[in-house]
């Protein structure tokens, strides 16, 4: 009897719905926060640009570079604008200042490429195609719009109408230091 009555009650117990309350061990939260700084970076990948002037179209017809592929690499986590100025206003031979202005050389600019990427530069950035070099910094980029690692291609050449520039001067190598500035927006 005894054993029918647990058979009984088990049987009933089974089918009893069971409830069970869930009891909260406790709880814990936390904030994330996200601090966002300015970056920006400028890199130059060729440090020493040449133009060579050693044949008779060259005094005629100017000369250049040829393209510096991605010379200038900007970095920048927001919208930015990019200068270029010459340290001096004449060029250096032999480490003193000649009557040769920097101004004869014109700076070439073209979007180039995003680093590990085919991304089309953002819509509204602006390059000048062209600038006569100056003591004073020239905007050559505005870009509306942060990138990482966008390269621009430059050629620096001597154009046609400052070719005679360069005439009857002494033999040697003619150097001056261009600067790169980038401007955050």
């Amino acid at each position: 009897m005894k054993t029918s009555k647990i058979i009984r009650n088990l049987f009933l117990l089974l089918l009893c719905p069971i409830a069970v309350i869930a009891q909260s061990i406790g709880s814990a939260q936390t904030q994330v926060n996200v601090t966002i700084a300015q970056v920006q970076s400028i890199q130059i990948s060729q440090p020493t640009v040449s133009i060579s002037m050693a044949k008779p179209s060259h005094f005629l017809l100017g000369n250049d570079s040829g393209q510096q592929s991605n010379h200038i690499k900007v970095s920048s986590s927001t919208a930015y604008e990019v200068t270029v100025k010459a340290s001096a206003e004449y060029f250096s031979h032999n480490g003193n200042t000649t009557s040769l202005p920097v101004n004869t050389i014109a700076v070439k600019t073209a979007t180039g490429n995003l680093t590990n990427s085919n991304a089309l530069p953002p819509a509204g950035l602006q390059v000048a195609s062209q600038i006569m070099l100056s003591t004073q910094p020239t905007t050559i980029i505005k870009s509306p719009s942060g990138e990482w690692g966008r390269g621009f291609h430059v050629d620096y050449a001597i154009p046609e109408t400052k070719s005679p520039s360069y005439l009857n001067r002494e033999a040697g190598a003619y150097n001056t230091t261009i600067m790169y500035t980038l401007i955050p927006q």
